[in-house]
C-alpha cells in the first residue's frame, strides 16, 4: 500500500478543516438571528463576554498542545512507539493540572463579574450561574481525554478530528436553535454546550484508541526532558497569552466601558472576520506538520524556496479575502442584521485592516511554529500584550470601538510581524530579510490597489438586496484574482507553485501519491 505524501495529507486536512469551519460559520449566523429575535440583543452581548473571559482563562491550552505535537514529530516518523507513549503520559498529567488551574482561577473571578458589564443586563439571568456553566464547559475537556487529539495532529490526521467536530457541532447548533424557539430559555440553550463537549471528547477517545492501539500512557523519558519541555511550554504560554489578549481583550474592554449592546454589534462584525481567520487558518494548520517534516528532511535552500512559494500563495489568499471583505461587509450586514445593528464605513475599513494584518505574515509564523522556535522571541507577547491593553483601554475611552481595533493593528504591524520575521530569518533561514520585506511590500501594495479597483466597480451598483450582493461577490471572485495573476505571473514563486500543482495533477492521474522527496 502506497504511503501518503505530506502534500496529500495536507490537502485532505485542508478539505476536512474547511468543511468543519464552514459548519462553524453558517450555524452561528443563524443562531445570532434567532437569539436576537427570541431572547434579545443583550443575551448576544453576554454570550460574547463570557466566551472572551473563558478564552483568556483557557489560553488555547496554554501552548501544551503545540509543544506536544512538536515533540511527537520525530518519534512517530521513526516508529518509536515507547517514546510516544511516554510523551502521552506526561501530557495527560499536564492537562489535568491545567484543568485544575483554570477551575481555581475561574472561581476566583466569580465575585468580580459585575465589573465586566457596563450598564444593565437581562433581569431574568443570574450571571454567576451562567458563568459557572461556561466555566464547566471549558474545564471538562481537559479532564476528558483532550490530550488524545495530539495523536491525530502529529500523524497529520487533523481531518479526522475536524470531521468528528463537524458532526457534533451540527447536532449542538440544531439543538440550541430548537431550544431557543421552543423554550425561550437561555439556560437551556447554554446547557447543551457542555453536553456536546463531553460527547465529542468521548468519541474522540474511542476513535483514537481504535486507530492507534499501540499508544498508551506509560513509560518514562530521559532525565532533563522535563526541563526542556518546561522551557518550550513557558515560551509557548507567553505566545498564547499574547494572541489571546489580542483576540479576547477587545470584547472585555468594550463590555466594561461601552456596554453589552455595543459589544453585540461589535461581536457581529468580529464574528465574520474571526470566522474567515479560522477558515484560512485551516490551511496554515493543515500544512504545519508537513512544513515541520520538510524542515527536518530538506536543506536550507529548499526550505526557503518552499517558504517563498507558500508566502506568495498565502498572501494571494489573504489579500483576496480582504478585498472581498471591503466590498461585501456592509451589504451583508445590512441583509443579516439590519441598519440598526451596523457600524459606519470607516470602522468597517478598520476591521478589514485588522483582518489583513492578522494573517499577512501567517506563513512566517507557520514556519516558526513548525520549527519549534518559541523561546527566541520570548518577550514579544508580553510586550505586545502590555502595549495592547494600555492603548486598547485608552483609545476605547476616548474614541470608542475604533480605538480597540486600532490598538490591535498597531501591535500586529509594529511588534508581532517584525519580531517574528526576524526570528525565522535569523535562526531558520540564516539569510537577509531584504528580499522578504520587498516581497511583503509588493504584496501589500497590490492588495491596496487591487482593492481600490474592485471597490470602485462594486460601488457602481446600488445596494438593493441579495441580488446585488451576489453580483458584487462575482465581481470580487473574478477581478482581484485576474489582477493578482497579471502582477504575479512573472515571479519565480508563481512559476514554482504552478509546477507543483501540475505535479499534483499528473501524480493523481497516474495514481501516485504526491511529492515523496519534497
Amino acid at each position: 500500500m502506497a504511503v501518503e505524501s505530506r502534500t496529500t495529507r495536507s490537502l485532505k486536512n485542508i478539505i476536512a478543516g474547511v468543511i468543519f469551519k464552514i459548519t462553524g460559520i453558517l450555524f452561528p449566523f443563524i443562531i445570532k438571528i434567532v437569539m436576537i429575535k427570541q431572547l434579545g440583543v443583550e443575551y448576544l452581548g453576554l454570550n460574547s463576554l463570557f466566551t472572551s473571559i473563558l478564552m483568556v482563562l483557557s489560553l488555547s491550552e496554554l501552548g501544551i498542545g503545540s509543544a506536544l505535537v512538536y515533540n511527537m514529530y520525530k518519534p512517530i516518523a521513526e516508529g518509536d512507539d515507547e517514546r510516544v507513549c511516554a510523551l502521552l503520559k506526561i501530557y495527560r498529567n499536564i492537562y489535568y493540572a491545567i484543568g485544575g488551574v483554570i477551575t481555581v482561577v475561574g472561581l476566583i473571578l466569580l465575585p468580580f463579574l459585575r465589573f465586566f458589564i457596563s450598564g444593565k443586563y437581562p433581569s431574568d439571568i443570574n450571571i454567576y450561574v451562567l458563568y459557572i456553566i461556561f466555566l464547566f464547559n471549558t474545564v471538562i475537556s481537559y479532564y476528558c481525554f483532550a490530550y488524545k487529539k495530539s495523536l491525530w495532529e502529529a500523524n497529520q490526521r487533523n481531518g479526522t478530528d475536524n470531521f468528528l467536530a463537524s458532526i457534533i457541532s451540527v447536532c449542538m447548533y440544531v439543538m440550541q436553535i430548537l431550544a431557543m424557539i421552543t423554550t425561550k430559555n437561555y439556560y437551556v440553550y447554554i446547557s447543551i454546550m457542555p453536553i456536546c463537549t463531553i460527547a465529542q471528547n468521548l468519541l474522540r477517545n474511542y476513535l483514537v484508541n481504535k486507530m492507534y492501539p499501540q499508544y498508551k500512557c506509560r513509560g518514562t523519558l530521559e532525565k532533563g526532558f522535563g526541563k526542556k519541555l518546561f522551557i518550550k511550554v513557558r515560551a509557548l504560554l507567553g505566545h498564547k497569552i499574547g494572541y489571546t489578549v489580542l483576540a479576547a481583550a477587545d470584547s472585555i474592554v468594550i463590555s466594561s466601558f461601552l456596554g453589552l449592546k455595543q459589544l453585540a454589534i461589535y461581536s457581529n462584525y468580529y464574528q465574520i472576520i474571526n470566522s474567515l481567520i479560522g477558515l484560512l487558518s485551516v490551511v496554515f494548520v493543515a500544512i504545519t506538520a508537513s512544513v515541520g517534516n520538510s524542515i527536518i528532511t530538506s536543506n536550507k535552500k529548499k526550505i526557503y524556496e518552499n517558504f517563498s512559494t507558500l508566502n506568495l500563495l498565502g498572501n494571494w489568499l489573504v489579500g483576496w479575502v480582504s478585498i472581498c471583505l471591503i466590498c461585501l461587509y456592509q451589504p451583508f450586514m445590512r441583509i443579516w442584521m439590519g441598519k440598526s445593528m451596523m457600524f459606519p464605513n470607516y470602522i468597517v475599513l478598520l476591521f478589514v485592516v485588522y483582518f489583513h494584518t492578522t494573517l499577512f505574515g501567517k506563513i512566517t509564523l507557520t514556519y516558526k511554529d513548525a520549527a519549534g522556535m518559541w523561546e527566541q522571541d520570548f518577550w514579544k507577547p508580553y510586550i505586545g500584550s502590555l502595549v495592547n491593553i494600555i492603548v486598547n483601554i485608552s483609545l476605547c475611552i476616548y474614541i470608542g470601538v475604533e480605538g480597540v481595533l486600532i490598538s490591535t493593528i498597531l501591535v500586529m504591524v509594529f511588534i508581532y510581524f517584525p519580531w517574528e520575521s526576524a526570528v525565522v530569518f535569523k535562526q531558520l533561514f540564516r539569510r537577509s530579510m531584504k528580499e522578504y520585506y520587498s516581497r511583503m511590500l509588493l504584496y501589500t501594495s497590490v492588495v491596496i490597489g487591487n482593492g481600490a479597483i474592485t471597490y470602485f466597480l462594486c460601488s457602481l451598483l446600488d445596494d438593493t438586496g441579495l441580488l446585488t450582493l451576489i453580483i458584487k461577490a462575482l465581481i470580487c471572485l473574478v477581478i482581484p484574482n485576474v489582477v493578482f495573476l497579471l502582477v504575479y505571473y512573472r515571479l519565480p514563486e508563481f512559476k514554482d507553485s504552478k509546477e507543483r500543482f501540475k505535479d499534483i495533477i499528473r501524480m493523481r492521474m497516474s495514481n501516485s501519491r504526491g511529492w515523496h522527496n519534497d
